[in-house]
């Protein structure tokens, strides 16, 4: 589920005419690095991954670095594109409670389902 997440953010970003490049597992909490070729900047991403909505997403708080790009990925159907949510780390560290709620503290923290709508397709954070 995972690795088919990154391909689908690769391709999204390689459409938009990203450069991207997948680490596979090979820089520790960095799944791409994208650099967006008109502004020259380089994107750090983590994506997330699961197979249908509505569910809510793993994400440890401790890890959470300010400048990173999370991409949110449910897989959908065969026959249904992807849906992408795009969430700045510090959006995410400024506004804990509303994207974790009643999940903080409690050993494992997910990100829910409610709260990433409004960043569904927001590919504009990466300008």
């Amino acid at each position: 589920t995972g690795i088919s997440g990154e391909f689908f953010v690769a391709a999204e970003l390689a459409k938009r005419n990203f450069q991207v490049a997948l680490t596979l597992g090979n820089a520790k909490g960095i799944d791409l690095f994208a650099t967006n070729q008109i502004t020259e900047k380089v994107f750090e991403i983590e994506v997330k991954t699961l197979r249908k909505k509505p569910n809510c997403f793993t994400l440890n708080i401790q890890r959470i670095k300010p400048r990173k790009i999370y991409i949110f990925v449910y897989l959908n159907a065969m026959e249904i594109s992807p849906d992408f949510y795009i969430i700045t780390g510090e959006e995410l560290l400024n506004d804990m409670k509303h994207f974790f709620g009643s999940s903080i503290g409690r050993g494992r923290e997910t990100v829910n389902h409610g709260p990433i709508q409004e960043h569904r397709n927001r590919w504009d954070k990466l300008d």
